[in-house]
């Protein structure tokens, strides 16, 4: 005879809700380990760090993450952040890229979702104001 048990009565929730958020997370983002350096920018005390995926930006929708941190590599919370995205374009004025940013559960991190029609290169300016102060700092990617 099978067993009719609700799964939520065979598996206790907890259990069952860390399964459902690794699911969850696992298909939408590669883990934050296997993310890719692609330049930093140092702005007094405070190091910018641009990462991404894959050695460049994706063409089209993308993700990549901005953390800010301190000396000794720890993060640190900038508050609110801006990210405005353009590439130039000879004797044209500036191509402009989506990007939305939001800040994730780690103070410091902050998560950005790309949308950049164009391969090239592009620059970030990313503008900050909060605990850590105000500040601004240019981050330059490939897109491919």
């Amino acid at each position: 005879m099978a067993c009719l048990v609700p799964l939520s009565r065979r598996i206790p929730g907890p259990i069952l809700a860390l399964v459902a958020l690794l699911a969850m997370t696992a298909c939408s983002r590669p883990p934050e380990g296997s993310l890719k350096e692609l330049q930093t920018s140092q702005v007094g005390d405070l190091e910018v760090v641009l990462l991404a995926p894959a050695e460049a930006l994706a063409q089209g929708q993308g993700f990549a993450l901005i953390e800010f941190r301190d000396g000794n590599g720890m993060l640190v919370d900038v508050g609110t952040v801006r990210v405005t995205a353009t590439m130039p374009m000879p004797g044209a004025p500036a191509m402009s890229g989506g990007s939305e940013i939001k800040p994730t559960p780690a103070p410091g991190r902050y998560e950005v979702a790309t949308d950049f029609s164009m391969a090239g290169t592009w620059y970030l300016q990313v503008e900050w104001n909060g605990p850590a102060g105000r500040g601004s700092a240019r981050l330059e990617s490939k897109v491919m």
